[in-house]
């Protein structure tokens, strides 16, 4: 039997598109060689029969009656981020460990796209960024005030972009998502004082770029409180961004167009735009009388204070208090002392606990970072994990597709 396969045979072998053929070897699930005879790939039948067998064993430990389909359309399995009472887990690593070790996000990147820990800190290398990028995103500015950062990291994915076919032949996803997450990190630039793009050097690592960019001197403490943050957000399993991210990857979409549709739904009034409506409660300027009617208002009407409350989270969100413990340690109690004037009211008024905006602000505070600059980091390290998600919905090889149940009205 000849131990090698053309792609016809492994497409119908396996009953694959050759997208995600491109995509099992990219991830080396299947050996790809080219014989110096020919030009012709070849692809390994063992790897081939591997994955057949696996995917057998999985549809039939998911096989289902037919009127079981339409609700099993929106049911999507992952192995990368388990949501427990301590926080996501980072396939099976609890985000705390991982900022105590390796403490690097680029380390905890490589182990979601392809689950492998390295305890050695990452640095990646920086490709070229196109010399156009500069007056792609000097375009965006406006006579008055900082042009969203969102749309500026949205511009540059467009910038960077690659046809899928092209991305995925090349094998080229996961040094693109390395280009594009340090391309986001100069993006923060344009929430500084004078606004600019921030190109990356060589041997800087993302935390550093992402300083550089904002103004904030790259010390140690600077460098592992950045990196905290970065890890924090990286991933938090079906995250309405997240969803959009696999929904347009189960179309076959470029990496790039994935990443912009994650942006689009971050930049949402229930994501970033939340981020961004509790750092004005507590850092423009941070007023006790502002907070306080705040907070009375939503005792009275039973509403959510901005930055507290996640539906997963009943009894609080450990990132925020990881992080604000952080942010404590790192600018002082007295610097503090209004957030945690609020969370106790919080609690003790309104039964409400902290979320993740609230540590991301607070954290901000104590880096003394620009306006903006809490839900800013918060897209940035989440990139990471919408990376993740896209190559993980490729392997899946199904189109997300729910069903409506039709209402009348």
């Amino acid at each position: 039997m000849n131990d090698y396969l053309t792609a016809a045979e492994v497409m119908a072998h396996l009953g694959i598109k050759q997208q995600t053929l491109y995509t099992y070897v990219s991830r080396q699930l299947i050996r790809r060689v080219t014989p110096l005879t020919s030009k012709r790939s070849l692809y390994s039948r063992e790897d081939v029969e591997k994955l057949a067998a696996r995917r057998s064993r999985k549809a039939s430990s998911s096989s289902m009656r037919p009127d079981q389909a339409e609700s099993s359309l929106t049911a999507i399995g992952s192995s990368l981020t388990h949501i427990a009472t301590d926080g996501p887990a980072y396939r099976g690593r609890n985000f705390r460990t991982l900022v105590e070790h390796p403490g690097r996000i680029e380390n905890v990147a490589e182990l979601l796209w392809t689950g492998v820990l390295l305890d050695d800190p990452l640095t990646w290398d920086n490709d070229d960024i196109p010399s156009n990028m500069e007056a792609a995103i000097a375009a965006l500015q406006r006579p008055a005030g900082h042009v969203p950062i969102l749309r500026v990291m949205a511009t540059a994915s467009i910038i960077l972009g690659e046809p899928a076919g092209k991305e995925l032949r090349s094998g080229s996803t996961a040094s693109l998502a390395r280009r594009l997450v340090c391309t986001y990190a100069g993006c923060l630039g344009m929430l500084s004082a004078q606004p600019r793009f921030v190109r990356p050097l060589p041997g800087e690592s993302v935390a550093h770029i992402a300083l550089r960019a904002l103004d904030i001197e790259p010390t140690a403490a600077h460098l592992a409180a950045l990196n905290a943050v970065l890890i924090t957000c990286a991933d938090h399993e079906l995250s309405s961004a997240t969803y959009a991210a696999r929904v347009v990857a189960s179309a076959g979409a470029g990496l790039h167009a994935c990443l912009l549709a994650s942006i689009a739904a971050h930049s949402g009034h229930q994501l970033g735009g939340s981020c961004d409506r509790t750092e004005d409660l507590f850092l423009i300027p941070p007023s006790r009388r502002t907070l306080d009617v705040s907070l009375a208002s939503q005792v009275r009407t039973g509403g959510k204070l901005p930055g507290f409350n996640h539906p997963l989270y009943p009894n609080g969100d450990p990132r925020a208090s990881y992080l604000l413990a952080l942010a404590t340690q790192l600018a002082g109690e007295p610097a503090m002392a209004d957030i945690h004037a609020t969370v106790a009211d919080a609690r003790d008024r309104a039964d409400q606990t902290p979320a993740l905006e609230l540590g991301l602000v607070a954290m901000a505070r104590a880096l003394d970072l620009p306006r903006r600059a809490a839900s800013a980091l918060w897209a940035l390290g989440r990139s990471v994990g919408w990376v993740a998600h896209v190559i993980e919905q490729r392997l899946a090889g199904q189109i997300i597709r729910p069903r409506a149940r039709y209402v009348r009205r």
